[in-house]
């Protein structure tokens, strides 16, 4: 007697995102928020995984790839660099 494998678990679906949607999480704001979204996520080389359905409907663009690539970004001011108590950098071979 033989018995077939337990099915396996389906992948949960992936997440998808609008222009705005992304736009919102990047913190545009403003009329020129989605188009200013759009141009980020072509910098970064994140292209549309697919399309809402309809005559006005939007790109759809992975969230995963979105989150990776802004916590990815680079931060602001120097990187890594400390500060004294007067709020100058210090250097590495300031301690």
């Amino acid at each position: 007697m033989t018995t077939d494998p337990p099915p396996s678990p389906a992948s949960p679906p992936e997440e998808l995102w609008t222009v705005s949607v992304v736009a919102a999480y990047l913190g545009f704001t403003g009329d020129s928020a989605t188009a200013s979204a759009r141009k980020q996520l072509s910098r970064w080389g994140i292209a549309a995984h697919s399309r809402e359905p309809g005559r006005r409907g939007q790109s759809l663009y992975l969230a995963a790839q979105v989150r990776a690539a802004h916590e990815a970004r680079p931060g602001r001011g120097r990187h890594g660099a400390t500060r004294t108590e007067g709020g100058r950098f210090t250097t590495s071979t300031d301690n």
